[in-house]
């Protein structure tokens, strides 16, 4: 499979700063990243350090949060922000939060439906009885 990139839209909590990218999927990614120049951009503040690791290693990054908008479902999310990333990484909680998943078939992210997953939970049929 290839890389899957999608348009999203990213603003500041608050949306005074927004802006639409090209990003990458990456399920190999725990958080969403957004490059440093960005993040300044749409001043993104930082919220805390987080250690990450890499394919080269563990790294210290800055952690923020942003609104993140794909396909028209919009959810406030945590991001990293990097100083080497030259591109916005989508990454796999802000996926599972939006309800999406990579369709390696078509090469496009795809709707799926959100999980719970409860031993209280009862099973009801689409008239609605349990």
């Amino acid at each position: 499979m290839g890389h899957i990139y999608t348009t999203i839209k990213i603003s500041n909590m608050e949306r005074t700063k927004v802006t639409e990218v090209q990003a990458l999927a990456d399920t190999g990614a725990t958080l969403t990243v957004v490059p440093e120049k960005l993040a300044e951009e749409l001043e993104l503040g930082e919220l805390s350090t987080e250690m990450v690791k890499t394919g080269a290693g563990k790294i210290e990054l800055k952690r923020s949060s942003a609104r993140i908008s794909i396909d028209g479902k919009e959810a406030p999310q945590p991001v990293l922000i990097s100083d080497f990333i030259d591109r916005v990484l989508v990454g796999a909680v802000t996926l599972e939060a939006l309800a999406l998943s990579l369709d390696p078939l078509t090469g496009k992210l795809k709707e799926e439906m959100l999980l719970l997953y409860s031993t209280q939970a009862r099973r009801r049929s689409t008239s609605g009885e349990c």
